[in-house]
Formats: C-alpha cells, sequence, structure tokens
C-alpha cells in the first residue's frame, strides 16, 4: 500500500492542498462573519445611555433607535427598578453621540399609521453638550391610535348631548309656534285695519286743509304784490334839501342889563 502511495502522483502534495482548501474556507468564513458584523455594527464602538419609564409596553431588546429617520444604535435591554419603573439602556453607535445632547428626547413613535414601534431621538441643539456613557436621556411616549380616539370620543359625547338638548328645545319651541303665529296674525290684522281707518279719514280731511293752504298762500302772494308795487314809491320822494334862514330872521339871545 506504502508503495502505491508512493507511486500514485495523484497523492502527491495532498496535505499541502487540504491545508490551503482549509485556509481558504476560515478566510471566506471570517470575511463572511465580519461582512455580516460590519452590517450590523457589531465592531462599531457603542455608548450606552438609557432612560426610565413607568411601563415597558411596545418596547423591546433589539428594537431599532433613530434620528432623523436614521439608524444610529437600538435597544440593549429592559430592566424592572426597584421603584417597579422600566430602565431601558439604548446602545447607540459612538460615531453618532456627536448629535446626542443634554437637550435631546426620546420618544416612542410608531413609522407610519400601523407601523413597527420604533425609539427616535431628536437631536440636540449646538450649545448644549453630548451625553456621556451612562447618563439619562428625557423620554415621553407618543400617543397611540387607541389613545386618540378615546380622547376623541370623550370631547364627542358632550357635544352630541349639548345637539340633544338644542333639538329638544328647537322641538318645543316650534310646538309653541301656532298659536303665538295666530296672535301675530290678529296683530297684523288689526293694525292693517288701523291704517285703512287713516286712510279714509286723510281722504276726507287732507283735501280741506289742501285747499285751505292754497287760499292762504294766495292771500300771502297778494299783499307780497302790494307791496311790491309800493315799494318804488319810497325811491321816488326826494329827501329835503338843507336851506339857509335869512339875517332879520336871526335874533341873538338878550343879555340881562346890569342893575
Amino acid at each position: 500500500m506504502a508503495i502505491l502511495q508512493d507511486e500514485d502522483a495523484r497523492f502527491k502534495n495532498l496535505a499541502r492542498k487540504i491545508g490551503w482548501f482549509v485556509l481558504i474556507a476560515l478566510a471566506g468564513i471570517a470575511a463572511t462573519i465580519v461582512a455580516i458584523g460590519t452590517q450590523h455594527d457589531v465592531f462599531t464602538p457603542k455608548t450606552r445611555i438609557s432612560f426610565v419609564t413607568d411601563t415597558g409596553q411596545d418596547i423591546s431588546a433589539g428594537m431599532p433607535v433613530k434620528l432623523s429617520g436614521f439608524v444610529i444604535g437600538k435597544v440593549e435591554k429592559l430592566a424592572l427598578t426597584d421603584d417597579a419603573e422600566v430602565e431601558v439602556t439604548l446602545s447607540i453607535n459612538t460615531p453618532y453621540m456627536k448629535w446626542v445632547r443634554k437637550d435631546s428626547r426620546a420618544r416612542l413613535v410608531a413609522e407610519g399609521l400601523i407601523g413597527r414601534t420604533i425609539i427616535e431621538v431628536s437631536p440636540g441643539s449646538e450649545k448644549a453638550k453630548p451625553l456621556a456613557r451612562n447618563e439619562k436621556i428625557p423620554f415621553e411616549r407618543e400617543r397611540d391610535l387607541g389613545k386618540v380616539v378615546d380622547a376623541l370620543y370623550a370631547q364627542v359625547v358632550p357635544l352630541i348631548a349639548d345637539f340633544k338638548s338644542i333639538a329638544r328645545k328647537v322641538d318645543e319651541l316650534l310646538a309653541h309656534m301656532p298659536p303665538t303665529l295666530d296672535k301675530l296674525d290678529g296683530t297684523l290684522g288689526s293694525a292693517e285695519k288701523s291704517m285703512q281707518g287713516i286712510e279714509r279719514i286723510m281722504n276726507a280731511e287732507l283735501p280741506g286743509v289742501i285747499r285751505r293752504g292754497d287760499e292762504v298762500l294766495a292771500g300771502s302772494k297778494k299783499v307780497v304784490d302790494s307791496v311790491s308795487r309800493t315799494w318804488p314809491i319810497n325811491r321816488n320822494i326826494e329827501p329835503p334839501k338843507a336851506q339857509t334862514l335869512p339875517v332879520d330872521s336871526y335874533v341873538p339871545d338878550q343879555v340881562p342889563k346890569q342893575k
């Protein structure tokens, strides 16, 4: 058998070929692991921050954390505190921590109307400092569709009750309208009769008043005409001229005689 192996060319350098095959396979596996790890940010340095909420509902490990629509990390774990609250730890890729600042906020939101829930982090202002490792970030929940419907229902129910009350009052008002309309018709009829009486009186008395007014105007016109005719006479009368008295007509004052 040993003679066959020494003489068969197919078995020459077999160990070396197997070794190269194993090395190439291992290199391929390593490259695949590196590619997958790189895709999932396995080799990217992480910074852990956390927040506390009253309930862990709709939050789960592995949930993506996004900033401006871009995935920057994930939910690493959830833990129950001594106060029966839930502490949620976020694993954020360290290169993105420059946008996670002291005034940033974390919110639980849904992607779309019925999409999956994610943790959304708002970018902080330039004046604020970046969060450090293991620091807390404020958290709030976005109201889900059920809560929105409940809030709308709570607001609509009183409005419906008000509309029903208004409708009842309108019905009561319409029920009392016929007697009121009858009274209004009677009042309008009385007013119409009064107007007819006034019209008859005016038709009977007004012509006489107009005739008397015409007579007064005619008399006034005659007086004005007579005054207009006599008025030029005053213009034709000449004013008296100034005359000097004769000398012999002047009698001086008598001077009293001295005793």
